[in-house]
This record gives C-alpha cells, structure tokens and sequence, in this order.
C-alpha cells in the first residue's frame, strides 16, 4: 500500500542522515510494527490485570459462601 506521510523537518532530516533513501520505507515500517506490537502488548497486560482482578472477586464472593454454608452444620 503506498501512502504519504508528513514529518516533521527535523525528523525527516534526521532519517535522511541515518537511513539510504531506498530504505526509508522499510525503516519506517518497522518502527511502526514495532510500536503496533508494544501497544498491542499493553492492552493485553491491561486486560489480564482486569480479568485477574475480576477472578479474584469472584473467588472472594465464593469462598464467602462456602465459608457460611461450611459453618451453618458445625454449630
């Protein structure tokens, strides 16, 4: 897929002097994979923590149940 883009005049500099003109594609698409991956990644943790999270409630919940149906045939 071919796109344009704007960069900034500092940045588009700064690539011109690290990156040949014939890569500079490839380059930029790395990075962006690159940064798509690691937000990808974020989300994910995110969502595990809220599923732990909620699974911990839900065990709390039960556990309080057992513990009153356990106790109401010991007393």
């Amino acid at each position: 897929m071919r796109t344009t883009i704007i960069l900034d005049d500092y940045v588009a500099r700064k690539l011109k002097n690290i990156v040949p003109q014939r890569k500079i594609s490839r380059f930029i698409n790395i990075l962006i994979k690159e940064k798509i991956e690691e937000i990808e990644k974020k989300e994910l943790i995110e969502k595990m923590k809220e599923g732990y999270i909620a699974s911990m409630m839900d065990r709390k919940e039960l556990n309080e149940d057992w513990d009153i149906i356990s106790a109401e045939g010991w007393e």
